[in-house]
């Protein structure tokens, strides 16, 4: 890819390169420019790690499909039904299940814990209802194990990356873990001195992934890029009650299966955590951009993947020291979001179509996706204009489409 880098960087003239999810940047590549941006995961990406600390899994809380009660039989509700259990896993540990909430939803009551059990483990764990009341709706909610971080499996299944032996399945491990927090502190100072060549830390991102669920082929079920569902955890959930001194339930989460979009009128109890999310991330992020800026090294983040507890137009983001925000622009409401945000040096608009094989393909319309994402964007960046703009993906996907 040496010659086709140079061809690029002389026709399109950036002044910075960066990498991508899986992908190293050439040696030439700081040659070429005047600055160089590499993508960094502080809650994923080393498997040694990940392997050696099993328990360490991030959770995410979710609410089994509904079941229909056909008599007075025993009712059995599989809670893993309808996702991919490549993603996601039941657990089990006494832990979680003290989470664990079986409502009625045609009453619109909870059953109390004598009146079902639980039988199995992990991917088989089910919630029998002893007695159901025929024709009554039953829906279980649950904390789940993430067993493959929600960005990387997006990536690994859309490049088909099960065709090359070498990449595995990431793990994403939990930040409020003493021995996680130690981990992370420590990493990104040695990764800095190991990579003299980079000018900017691209944080992707932080510690807690917005709600991306997918289904049982593999396919995305739902998707709240603001959602909170996955930055739980029972050591969190603790915390908060006793900060607050109240527990938040599953239900708190799972909101009868909205997951508290942001079409729904959020409720006292969600706010609560936003707000207690939001005071624990921008303490442990600002640790990893003071070491980064330690390193003589701008810190960016980008505002998708593991960004919840951020919050950058919360009150305690600017007090993190990010130099820069860059974030994919995706409509005018999003071009702006990025622009508008307080508190950073500068701002950047990562533009589509995304150099990635769904789009670049025989029957993709990259230039297409590239004029209406221009189009889409170009008023809201007239009225508040964005400080940088480029473009992400894989270049030599992008080369094998030239009149693109």
């Amino acid at each position: 890819m040496d010659e086709e880098i140079r061809a690029l960087v002389e026709r399109l003239r950036p002044d910075a390169v960066r990498n991508s999810d899986g992908t190293e940047l050439p040696d030439i590549a700081a040659e070429l420019v005047e600055k160089v941006y590499s993508a960094y995961f502080p809650a994923r990406g080393n498997m040694d790690f990940a392997r050696a600390n099993p328990e360490t899994l991030t959770h995410m809380f979710l609410m089994s499909a509904p079941i229909t009660a056909l008599g007075e039989n025993a009712l059995s509700i599989r809670l893993i039904d309808g996702y991919f259990t490549d993603q996601l896993r039941p657990d089990t540990s006494e832990a979680a299940l003290a989470y664990l909430q079986v409502i009625d939803r045609t009453s619109g009551s909870e059953l109390d814990r004598s009146a079902y059990r639980i039988e199995g483990e992990g991917h088989d764990a089910t919630v029998v209802i002893t007695s159901p009341t025929p024709y009554h709706v039953y829906t279980a909610a649950f904390l789940a194990e993430q067993v493959w971080d929600s960005t990387q499996m997006y990536n690994y299944i859309t490049n088909d990356w099960h065709l090359d032996p070498s990449r595995e399945r990431v793990r994403p491990y939990e930040v409020r873990l003493p021995k996680v927090w130690d981990f992370m502190r420590d990493a990104i100072k040695d990764w800095c001195e190991a990579h003299p060549e980079v000018d900017v830390v691209r944080f992707t991102t932080f510690f807690y992934h917005f709600t991306l669920v997918f289904n049982s082929e593999g396919v995305e079920k739902f998707v709240d890029w603001f959602g909170y569902s996955a930055s739980v955890s029972p050591e969190a959930l603790q915390e908060f009650a006793t900060e607050y001194g109240y527990e938040l339930s599953a239900e708190d989460f799972v909101d009868a299966g909205y997951y508290n979009c942001p079409f729904r009128v959020p409720t006292s109890a969600y706010r609560d955590w936003i707000a207690f999310q939001h005071r624990y991330v921008t303490g442990k992020v600002k640790v990893l951009v003071d070491a980064v800026h330690e390193a003589g090294k701008e810190a960016m983040m980008f505002l998708g993947d593991n960004w919840m507890g951020t919050e950058p137009y919360g009150e305690l983001f600017p007090s993190i020291g990010m130099d820069a925000v860059v974030g994919s622009v995706g409509s005018a409401a999003t071009c702006r979001m990025i622009s508008d945000i307080p508190g950073v040096k500068y701002t950047e608009g990562r533009f589509l179509p995304y150099f990635f094989p769904d789009v670049f393909n025989p029957e993709g319309d990259p230039v297409g996706e590239a004029n209406e994402s221009w189009l889409t964007a170009r008023r809201a960046i007239v009225r508040s204009p964005l400080t940088r703009i480029g473009y992400g993906g894989y270049l030599s996907l992008a080369t094998q489409f030239p009149t693109s």
